[in-house]
């Protein structure tokens, strides 16, 4: 069965038995989170899914608060039981599927683990790449036991809200939330530039959450009627804002600009960016534009290779256009074809 089927099963059976909606809820973020399951198992998709339909449905928002709940400790218990597995197997689940078949995952779960320590528990539930191997990492490094479930049961939780929550009251309220998004149009455009400049700040942590952000309300106020310059310009115009800044950093700061926060939190993000731009020069900021981590670090290593001043803005200008326009631009042809 595909990953599509299970999803779609899953959510049917939840729309027919409402009743089931939490334990299904539980059982739903239980594999997110455990490790065997985790790496190809789409709990976020499912729970999004779900909640949607169920507030389409009508359902009272009463269903909310339990969701969430069962929700949360589902992530809780599937992080603990993966926890306790590698505190009990230590080096030898690397030869367990599906670690197995994926060498790279323990490598780089212990390189998140050794760099984050129980701030990579708290983060690993929020990261597909690595939730799956977090809790077995801070198992196998003998993690004690009372940080690791602080740090496990406030993220699983926060996860769970985070997932549940916004579904279901945009599906809710959506007339009021679209009637505010185009009534309130200086607003959604100064939050889009806000949140466009944020994802400028090298800190690797930010870059997904500011990515999700700046795509979602922005489709959100194209869907709901807004007009498309307006907060176009506005997420070029932070990204532009969040470029200067870097390169006056890296600027006043040339040799060190890495230690300062919060680029401290990635020195080795730092050194790429400075060989990415050597290697690449001023085309290299319009292509960094377009990478996770190496977006935000390429103004900072152009300041600091002193790249001259009128070029950079040039160049910065254009990609952060370019950059705006191509997180916005599926919403701007589905407008185009009449959706």
């Amino acid at each position: 069965m595909s990953i599509e089927a299970i999803v779609e099963t899953i959510v049917t059976f939840v729309r027919d038995h409402q009743s089931w909606a939490a334990p299904v809820a539980f059982l739903v973020a239980f594999a997110e989170s455990f490790c065997f399951l985790s790496i190809f198992w789409p709990g976020t998709a499912i729970l999004v899914g779900i909640t949607a339909l169920l507030a389409a449905g009508g359902v009272d928002k009463s269903i909310l608060l339990p969701a969430i709940i069962a929700a949360g400790l589902g992530g809780t218990v599937g992080y603990a039981v993966s926890y306790w597995i590698g505190r009990y197997f230590k080096d030898s689940i690397a030869n367990v599927w599906p670690f197995s078949s994926r060498p790279d995952l323990i490598p780089h779960g212990k390189s998140f683990f050794e760099k984050w320590g129980v701030w990579g528990v708290f983060f690993g539930h929020f990261f597909g790449p690595v939730r799956a191997v977090i809790p077995v990492v801070a198992g196998i490094f003998d993690m004690r036991q009372l940080p690791f479930q602080i740090a496990n049961t406030a993220s699983a939780f926060m996860w769970a809200a985070g997932v549940i929550a916004p579904s279901f009251f945009l599906v809710t309220f959506k007339a009021e939330i679209f009637a505010f998004l185009r009534e309130h149009e200086l607003i959604v455009a100064a939050f889009m530039a806000l949140v466009a400049y944020l994802n400028s700040i090298p800190t690797p942590l930010m870059a997904i959450p500011t990515l999700i952000l700046f795509v979602g309300t922005g489709a959100l106020h194209l869907f709901a009627g807004g007009h498309p310059i307006a907060i176009f310009l506005a997420g070029a115009a932070g990204a532009f804002a969040g470029d200067l800044h870097a390169y006056f950093t890296g600027r006043q700061r040339p040799r060190d600009f890495h230690a300062i926060w919060p680029n401290s939190w990635s020195p080795e993000a730092a050194d790429d960016a400075r060989a990415f731009v050597a290697k690449w020069g001023l085309p290299g900021i319009v292509m960094s534009k377009f990478h996770t981590t190496r977006r935000a670090f390429a103004p900072l290593a152009a300041g600091a290779a002193s790249i001259a001043l009128p070029s950079f803005l040039a160049v910065s200008l254009a990609s952060s256009l370019l950059w705006a326009g191509v997180l916005l631009s599926p919403r701007f042809v589905l407008q185009l074809i009449g959706w």
